[in-house]
């Protein structure tokens, strides 16, 4: 196992290193969201909580990895948070993707035409900010505040980690402009009924992440 593996299992759901700045950032979310709901734009509060939850999913499967394999995840988020929920995800990571989904949708021009620089804006804008994203993680992976164990989802090699942000991204505008409201508001509650079941069969019955 490697020592970043280690270092996030010794505080996994932790309440030791709680720090007060996360009061002000679950405010922050919230606060973004009824901002939203009180405009009633549904759409993007529905898709972004839904995107939220998936993400809890996604780092459940991250965090299978390390169990499966005893070594690493493919990411690792060891310490300097307030709070690790998995091996690859902490309370920080965790408040930024409840809100990315819904900024990607928030950004998006009326006009589903529109070109941005020739380019379509419903491929242009998730492309960029999914870029964006993984710039942010490779930032992070150089101040060793997220780190990359394996060969091929690690620096240079970050074709996987581009895919992995900008196709989600991708089809979160696809749905966003076909989906009926009716469905957007199925997957707010199916996705996170998901990410709980995961949550309780692979951490609490289980122990595995």
């Amino acid at each position: 196992m490697t020592a970043a593996s280690a270092q996030a299992l010794s505080v996994l759901r932790s309440t030791e290193n709680l720090q007060w700045y996360i009061i002000p950032l679950m405010v922050s979310v919230v606060y973004i969201y009824f901002v939203e709901i009180e405009k009633k734009n549904w759409s993007p509060v529905l898709l972004g909580l839904a995107f939220w939850a998936t993400e809890f999913i996604w780092e459940i499967f991250n965090a299978l990895l390390l169990y499966i394999t005893d070594y690493a995840p493919l990411w690792t988020t060891p310490g300097k948070s307030s709070f690790v929920i998995y091996a690859g995800l902490n309370i920080e990571i965790s408040f930024f993707f409840a809100v990315y989904g819904l900024m990607v949708l928030k950004i998006l021009p009326e006009d589903k035409n529109m070109k941005i620089m020739g380019i379509p804006n419903r491929l242009f804008i998730p492309t960029i900010l999914g870029l964006a994203g993984v710039f942010v993680e490779v930032l992070l992976n150089k101040s060793n505040m997220l780190i990359w164990a394996y060969k091929y989802w690690n620096w240079p090699n970050i074709y996987f980690i581009v895919v992995a942000y900008c196709v989600p991204l991708l089809v979160l505008v696809w749905l966003h402009d076909n989906l009926t409201l009716r469905a957007k508001k199925i997957g707010v509650v199916l996705m996170p009924v998901l990410a709980i079941t995961c949550h309780i069969v692979f951490a609490t019955i289980l122990g595995w992440v």
